[in-house]
């Protein structure tokens, strides 16, 4: 089996029996330009090989570009997960052999099988074991692994060749949610502990290649608190068993296996160079950061046209969404008699105003109020990209243009009592639903990358899935007279 790595999560694997894309992110920068690929690297689209399985392990831009997706052949057998937006948008851009795959379901072709792992993070998402006569190799991408997805996935296979492992504890929106920076000790022990569970044979960092750019930078001091060396080397301790066969795959290199035998070859892909490696930008420095929200207004939205909308918004449709939902959606803010501060951060001011939720008609109130307990503070231009549908949620929280924290509690004679932080959501964000605002930007940048369909007929694919039970088995379409 030979995996080429094309940088962070999309690898190029190939089987005895079939040629599979997985998670392919082929230009940069993606997210809409607030993350690139690590190390930076060259992806030679027309030197991409052939291949005839498109594998997306979930919807996160990282993983899902549609972009990518847009300029590959639409008639090669697709795997996803069950993800409705996912598979719409696929269709729109003209793929016409997809196919859903449930946990622990599987896919047979030929002599390879190919199995779905399931997360506990219920995107929903995958992880894939790939199976030929060669061995045995389990990408588990961003899932989150189980002792019980372990303990299955080791009844079927019992020795793991390669391992392709979560590593990164990452902190993406810690900072901003007002959480701990702290060394996660517990959720870097599992990843550990999991390894030494599973026992591969050989084993690499997998994804979480990419850095934070432009506006978004500064988070890279945050985000990573492990180094590629230092997982490599704590891999060793936890697993000695495992010796020499730590590898650290770079864009552009190509890990083969056979017969327990390994073999890393660097930089020598034909359709990937790596350009550079400045790693050192991406040392974890929570204590040396300059976090200031700042509006660059990275779109160039009018400021008139920008400052009149969110006005509009703030002081009209939210206040009426609010007393609309007040016995539903707000109940939790009702009894804890949650006061709300909105502060947003145009490119020349910032604003402030408040929702008091212990009023009986609640409305909004300008300026500071010294008893609110409840924040958010946001850039004028990603709240109006929500406003406008221009931009998601994935977008907004992972740029650092968006905090958000909470003082809740309230005093008794017997002392404090405080809600679950989990009870109280932010209204912001009940009031922009992230499902219906990502189902429309998604379906908008499917309409700016999509590719002209019209030798779509002419390319048909020569193979279809049949299910048998629980497992898909690929076959050939009889040729026509």
């Amino acid at each position: 089996m030979e995996i080429q790595m094309i940088g962070h999560a999309s690898i190029f694997v190939e089987t005895q029996d079939c040629k599979i894309l997985m998670d392919p992110v082929l230009w940069s920068p993606y997210l809409q330009g607030i993350e690139d690929v690590y190390p930076k690297r060259e992806v030679i689209h027309e030197l991409l090989p052939d291949f005839d399985l498109l594998i997306i392990s979930h919807w996160h831009s990282d993983h899902f570009d549609i972009r990518s997706l847009a300029h590959l052949p639409k008639t090669v057998d697709v795997l996803i997960p069950q993800d409705k937006v996912l598979k719409n948008c696929l269709i729109k851009l003209g793929y016409s052999q997809i196919y859903t795959v449930e946990d622990f379901s599987e896919v047979k072709i030929g002599s390879t099988s190919i199995l779905a792992t399931r997360s506990e993070n219920r995107v929903p998402e995958f992880g894939i074991v790939f199976s030929d006569l060669s061995g045995v190799f389990w990408n588990q991408v961003d899932s989150n692994v189980s002792l019980d997805t372990i303990r299955f996935v080791k009844s079927r296979y019992p020795q793991i060749d390669f391992l392709l492992a979560p590593w990164q504890p990452m902190l993406e929106t810690n900072y901003q949610y007002n959480k701990s920076l702290s060394f996660p000790y517990s959720s870097y022990n599992k990843c550990l502990k999991n390894i030494s569970m599973i026992q591969p044979k050989a084993i690499a960092p997998g994804a979480n290649g990419f850095k934070k750019i432009n506006g978004s930078s500064w988070l890279n001091k945050i985000v990573f608190p492990v180094t590629r060396e230092q997982f490599c080397k704590d891999v060793r301790m936890v697993y000695p068993e495992v010796g020499e066969n730590v590898f650290s795959l770079e864009p552009g290199d190509i890990l083969v296996f056979k017969n327990n035998e390994f073999r890393h070859m660097k930089e020598i892909c034909q359709f990937v160079n790596k350009l550079e490696d400045d790693r050192d930008i991406l040392d974890f420095s929570p204590v040396n950061i300059d976090g200031n929200i700042i509006d660059d207004n990275p779109d160039n939205y009018n400021l008139d046209e920008m400052r009149e909308a969110i006005e509009e918004e703030v002081l009209f449709n939210f206040p009426k969404f609010i007393q609309e939902k007040k016995y539903s959606l707000f109940l939790e803010h009702c009894h804890w008699k949650v006061i709300y501060q909105l502060e947003i951060v145009f490119p020349n001011c910032s604003r402030r105003w408040s929702f008091d939720f212990s009023e009986k008609n609640i409305s909004v109130q300008a300026g500071r109020n010294p008893f609110a307990n409840l924040f958010t503070l946001i850039t004028a231009s990603s709240f109006y990209s929500l406003l406008k549908r221009f931009r998601g949620w994935e977008y907004v929280a992972l740029s650092g243009y968006h905090r958000r924290f909470q003082k809740i509690y309230v005093v008794t004679p017997h002392g404090i009592i405080q809600p679950d932080e989990k009870e109280i959501e932010e209204p912001i964000s009940l009031r922009f639903s992230n499902k219906d605002i990502f189902e429309t930007v998604q379906y908008q940048e499917v309409e700016k990358w999509k590719q002209s369909n019209e030798n779509s007929a002419a390319n048909e694919s020569k193979t279809f899935m049949m299910k048998v039970g629980n497992t898909l088995v690929r076959l050939v379409k009889e040729e026509k007279n």
